[in-house]
């Protein structure tokens, strides 16, 4: 395929099979009765909104993507949390006042309100 200059024009030629593009040749059937010119102009036009379709999915293309970072970056968390022990210490500077600190002064956990 060459590339057309400014001045000139190109024809686009297509070959349809009837298995794998019956909805193209049913589509284009539509456009039989147009007048002249008009045809063209509606394969054009759809031509167009492909085009326009496919830009307008690059963004829902970069949210699968940030999807699937953020899928990896929880798993990053995940192991490394797996690792990590916690270790709990007794609390000496507070003396129990009700029977709540008692319980949790005896699983060695402190209670920041």
């Amino acid at each position: 395929m060459h590339l057309p200059s400014a001045s000139s024009t190109t024809k686009l030629c297509l070959r349809l099979h009837p298995e794998r593009d019956a909805d193209l040749i049913a589509w284009l059937e539509t456009l039989a009765d147009l007048p002249f010119g008009n045809k063209g102009e509606a394969v054009k036009v759809a031509l167009r909104r492909g085009i326009s379709m496919e830009e307008e999915s690059q963004p829902a293309a970069a949210a699968e993507l940030l999807a699937q970072v953020r899928a990896v970056v929880e798993a990053a968390v995940a192991a490394a949390l797996a690792n990590v022990q916690f270790v709990t210490r007794p609390s000496a500077t507070l003396t129990p006042t009700s029977e709540t600190d008692v319980l949790l002064d005896a699983l060695g956990e402190d209670l920041t309100l």
